[in-house]
């Protein structure tokens, strides 16, 4: 990515005239040249699909299994455009993602409220959705200073009901959706998700301003709407199959770690196969991998509902962030150096863990009845500058303690992992 842009709203009330304070730019690349873009999944999805038929991989699509038996060796039997197909496998990889197959044919069970985040989406594609820096230069607010144009990034509007994503894609079509706080503002069968997003829009000005013209284009219904997101398998990985890690859960979209941890889970089953197939240490690997995937989802589980938490005041949200950029920085720099072997964001790191754990619980603590008081924020932000100074190797700029002021990205960029 370009970059990870956050602006902070709050409901019914215009732009802040301290607006800095309302801003966080992490710079994950240090030039467009060197950035990705954000392609059209759709349009990915294809090409991968077509990449691997190209390379002999037999694609069947459109297919509804109906049959699934044995374990190992596996027989699944169903239908695709109409015609039937058979296939007899000695191990399986569930990458249904939310389509959970494995879980529901062999009653793995879903085991949500052993997270902490719970939230839902309201969320389309569209078009014609202005650049938030055209409307933050009609607030009058000052750009100048930004590393990178904010919407060239993973753009998020970050507000005390939760957060939107604004992702720009290179076809001119934009995906947005807000992700609610489901234990503030549960979701309403009642309420239509037209009618939840113009409530939005019209709680936050500065929002509004940017989707005055929007148009959805994606899905043809219209806007989509759900229900509580989170979902987690008690097991990823069993005899003679294994889950990747976003089909052994669905979290929520704060700090775009979905793609990472696939790759992360694919690297892994593909390192046990390739050293373990057919031989007795399969068995144990494959069980530690499902240990490296759970131990992975709370950690994550934990900065994600830590972010949550920390939303109805930016300057905690800001400091908080910073686990994640420092995690995604150094993971980063320790792939670079060969060893992928490592749990994701460093899931496994001791005394980052440690870290984490104090603050967390802290966060928690502070925030229990609503919003902090501004010398708990104080003192809170001081302790993460403290306790993360140590892996500060790219040398992020913290909040000072005093109170957030500018919130810009250091010098040196955060990669992102």
């Amino acid at each position: 990515k370009r970059g990870f842009s956050y602006f902070h709203h709050r409901r019914d009330a215009p732009w802040p005239a301290q607006a800095t304070a309302n801003q966080l730019l992490i710079a994950a690349s240090d030039a467009a040249e060197d950035a990705d873009t954000h392609w059209l999944r759709s349009s990915f999805d294809h090409f991968l699909a077509r990449e691997a038929v190209t390379a002999g991989i037999e694609l069947i699509e459109q297919a509804e299994v109906a049959e699934l038996t044995g374990g190992p060796p596996w027989r699944l039997a169903g239908h695709a455009a109409g015609r039937a197909f058979t296939i007899e496998a000695a191990f399986l990889i569930d990458a249904s993602g939310a389509g959970r197959a494995l879980e529901q044919w062999l009653g793995i069970g879903n085991h949500p409220r052993c997270l902490q985040t719970n939230s839902r989406a309201i969320y389309a594609h569209f078009r014609d959705v202005r650049r938030f820096g055209e409307v933050l230069g009609e607030l009058g607010v000052a750009t100048a200073g930004h590393p990178f144009a904010c919407d060239d990034a993973a753009l998020h509007h970050v507000s005390d009901d939760g957060w939107m994503w604004v992702l720009r894609f290179n076809n001119g079509v934009t995906s947005a959706g807000w992700l609610l706080d489901a234990d503030r503002f549960p979701y309403q069968p009642a309420l239509s998700a037209e009618d939840e997003w113009a409530r939005q829009l019209a709680a936050f000005p500065a929002i509004e301003r940017q989707f005055r013209q929007a148009r959805a284009i994606d899905p043809p219904g219209g806007l989509r709407q759900t229900g509580r997101l989170q979902h987690r398998c008690r097991v990823a990985a069993g005899d003679g199959w294994a889950m990747l890690p976003t089909t052994a859960y669905t979290l929520d979209a704060l700090h775009s770690t979905g793609n990472a941890h696939t790759l992360a889970g694919i690297e892994r089953l593909i390192a046990i196969l390739e050293q373990h197939w057919r031989k007795p240490t399969l068995t144990a690997k494959l069980a530690e991998y499902d240990r490296i995937v759970q131990r992975e989802i709370s950690h994550l589980d934990r900065l994600v509902h830590g972010g949550y938490r920390a939303m109805k005041q930016f300057e905690l949200f800001a400091a908080f962030a910073m686990f994640y950029f420092i995690a995604a920085h150094n993971c980063e720099g320790r792939r670079r150096d060969g060893r992928r072997e490592e749990p994701l964001l460093w899931a496994g790191e001791p005394a980052y863990q440690a870290v984490l754990h104090e603050a967390y619980q802290r966060l928690l603590s502070i925030t229990e009845h609503g919003s902090a008081p501004a010398a708990s924020v104080r003192s809170f932000a001081r302790q993460v500058a403290a306790g993360l100074e140590p892996f500060n190797i790219a040398g992020l700029r913290f909040p000072d303690g005093e109170g957030f002021t500018g919130g810009l990205s250091p010098s040196a960029p955060a990669k992102n992992s």
